[in-house]
């Protein structure tokens, strides 16, 4: 009989059971237990998710892997887990993915106690429910958990996240009484090099430059940046410039929780939080702005978004209402730099045209990428939904 495995292991740990605490070993007790009942598992059936939380069910890789091979018709006859929380942590979605998984024909059994997970009759039923309850109950006391400690840290001072630009992150170390030294928490400290680049940021803003001109200076002269997020090319660019003046870290005051990442349903998805639940700690020692340029930035970025045209939301105006992107191939295309493809318009003779061009080179300059290459998006869509068609 062909068997299946699943596997995952969340980044929060607290109340997780030993075998549960690595993939590694979740995978060799299903290989175990397969081979003691005489059945086979293959490597394209052993579906990981590792580092991931148990109430995401749309981002996780191996679960949506493991649901589509179900599908006209399974692949494999048997399905084992350490336990259920494995599947999931949300008492709906994952008794619903037991319910899909047993009615295609899958078996599924947990190997510690050999135990299968049948829905034969209203017993076997609630029994699942029950189960998928308590592990949604115990994800959400070890979030209570992690925020308690995250709180804890933030009143402390202490780092929270990961690192911000113009500090390195130092380890403190404290001694046990027996003598062997753990860590205790982490702190922030200010990075010279990169503080002179923050300074020169907020100073080159209160003298009347735009981000994007802050932003070809500073590449131009090949000043240290912020590390790319998902291989974008190095380099700084407005919206880094943006994030920096509005760091209130940089005059000496930390401040957290501004967002709850995640929704009621354990999804990913940020929300700021009421201004009363932020929690705001003077550090004095880690102060980089001084006062009086921290305020010349702060009044002359008032004055800009109170002369921007915004709706009674505050939503800033000049995009045409609607969803989606306006071009077809924006977002979507790449230069050879690794930055997107972006729509931009001039004037071409009589009427303004609009053309595709790299935006690093656009708005980061010619330091990060040289290709000034440019063309007209109506002969360039028009040739991708030719090729398309010929498909």
């Amino acid at each position: 009989m062909r068997a299946a495995i699943y596997a995952r292991k969340s980044t929060e740990q607290h109340g997780v059971a030993d075998e549960a605490r690595s993939v590694t070993r979740q995978v060799a007790g299903g290989k175990e237990y397969a081979a003691g009942r005489g059945w086979t598992v293959s490597d394209e059936h052993i579906y990981v998710d590792d580092g991931i939380s148990g109430a995401d069910f749309a981002n996780r890789p191996g679960f949506v892997r493991l649901m589509n091979a179900l599908k006209p018709k399974p692949a494999f006859q048997v399905l084992i887990m350490s336990e259920e929380s494995r599947l999931g942590r949300e008492a709906i979605e994952t008794a619903y993915a037991i319910k899909q998984i047993v009615t295609s024909g899958v078996r599924v059994f947990f190997y510690p106690e050999g135990r299968e997970r049948t829905l034969d009759g209203p017993t076997d039923k609630i029994l699942l429910a029950v189960t998928a309850y308590a592990d949604e109950l115990e994800r959400e006391k070890a979030r209570q958990r992690t925020y308690d400690a995250m709180v804890r840290k933030a009143r402390a001072g202490h780092v929270t996240g990961g690192r911000v630009f113009g500090y390195d992150n130092v380890v403190i170390e404290s001694k046990a009484l027996d003598g062997t030294m753990y860590r205790s928490h982490v702190e922030r400290r200010i990075n010279d090099a990169e503080a002179m680049v923050v300074r020169q940021i907020f100073t080159l803003y209160s003298q009347g430059c735009g981000y994007t001109r802050i932003t070809k200076e500073l590449n131009a002269e090949k000043v240290v940046s912020p590390r790319p997020q998902q291989d974008r090319p190095k380099g700084w660019s407005p919206s880094s410039i943006r994030e920096v003046l509005q760091r209130s870290l940089y005059q000496g005051e930390l401040v957290w929780n501004r967002t709850r990442k995640r929704d009621q349903w354990g999804r990913v998805q940020p929300k700021p939080r009421a201004r009363q639940d932020w929690i705001t700690v003077p550090a004095e020692h880690l102060r980089i702005v001084p006062e009086r340029l921290w305020n010349a930035v702060a009044e002359r970025r008032e004055l800009t978004q109170r002369r921007s045209l915004r709706s009674r939301n505050g939503r800033l105006l000049g995009r045409p209402p609607g969803e989606g992107a306006k071009h077809l191939l924006a977002g979507l295309a790449t230069c050879v730099c690794g930055a997107s493809i972006e729509a931009r318009s001039r004037r071409h003779g009589r009427r303004r045209v609009v053309f595709y061009g790299c935006s690093a080179y656009h708005r980061k300059g010619t330091s990060v990428c040289a290709n000034g290459l440019t063309l007209p998006a109506e002969l360039l869509e028009d040739a991708v939904l030719q090729q398309v068609e010929a498909v």
